[in-house]
């Protein structure tokens, strides 16, 4: 999948979180996190991204992530595995 979420970690986290969810709303959830974080490693890597908006949307994914993690914290299980 990527290297924030191990898929084996990923099939075992959403086999016991659509009993809350359905699994297209745990699908949603899972892939906005992991484009988000994929997002915010671009803007803090080492090719500077600039252009119109670039700090506002390094902010925004931040706090994305942030409020994702708070609500949804099964995404926080299979980070870095």
């Amino acid at each position: 999948m990527n290297n924030f979420m191990n898929p084996k970690t990923w099939q075992r986290l959403r086999k016991r979180e659509t009993s809350n969810l359905t699994s297209e709303q745990f699908d949603a959830i899972t892939h906005a996190w992991l484009d988000l974080c994929a997002s915010k490693e671009h803007f803090e890597g080492e090719d500077e991204f600039v252009g119109v908006g670039a700090d506002e949307l390094a902010v925004a994914c931040e706090d994305s992530i942030e409020e994702l993690e708070q609500a949804f914290p099964f995404l926080l299980e299979g980070k870095d595995e």
